[in-house]
């Protein structure tokens, strides 16, 4: 907009106004940021602490004081896992549909386009590295 040369007096009005308003999303979106990485970092530490106390548990008995924070940190633990799992769920599901595309096609002898669906996982195979790319 410099290239353009000097504002109006319309367009500063209009920047002037908005100008607020961008910096508050912007603050709202770094406290979101924020938030979620502290609550990332929590649930990374309870997932770390459970690991721990686990392998303590399985050299000999944990304390009364153990115990109690084991059994209080394994639900954020599996809550922390949760998300991680549904991610495994989907990236499976993705190798999957593209390794059994793959084999359709050798089976079928087909080396061209087949139809938009095919096309698809001939990529999504490529993706998952199942197929070579093409030269």
């Amino acid at each position: 907009m410099a290239e353009q040369g000097p504002l109006t007096g319309e367009q500063e009005a209009e920047l002037a106004e908005l100008q607020p308003k961008a910096q508050q999303k912007a603050q709202q979106k770094q406290k979101k940021n924020d938030y979620n990485a502290a609550r990332a970092r929590a649930g990374r530490a309870a997932a770390a602490r459970v690991v721990e106390l686990e392998a303590l548990a399985e050299q000999g008995p944990l304390t009364v004081e153990q115990e109690a924070e084991l059994s209080e940190l394994r639900p954020k633990a599996q809550q922390w896992q949760k998300p991680k799992d549904g991610h495994a769920d989907w990236y499976g599901a993705g190798k999957t549909a593209a390794a059994c595309v793959a084999v359709l096609e050798e089976l079928a002898g087909r080396g061209g386009s087949c139809g938009v669906g095919m096309t698809l996982g001939r990529w999504g195979a490529r993706w998952w590295g199942i197929l070579p790319n093409p030269a």
